[in-house]
């Protein structure tokens, strides 16, 4: 049991901050709904707005803090 909680105590933040890193690099995702290969129900798909493209929840954190900071900082 203690070897667990020390795998996960040294593995967690690794994984936090790659992901962190891949949501800087690429913000952008396909839609898991429509995706990038359909195009006939790209124009009624609501997730994307038609895209075929959507930010990444690390993305949409990111931009809600980064917002939040600003609009408490003025």
């Amino acid at each position: 049991m203690g070897s667990l909680i020390v795998l996960l105590v040294l593995c967690l933040p690794a994984v936090t901050v790659s992901y962190i890193g891949f949501c800087l690099v690429s913000p952008w995702g396909t839609c898991r709904r429509c995706g990038p290969a359909t195009t006939a129900n790209r124009r009624t798909c609501r997730t994307c707005d038609g895209t075929g493209m959507r930010p990444r929840i690390g993305w949409r954190l990111y931009v809600h803090f980064r917002r939040l900071h600003r609009d408490g900082t003025r």
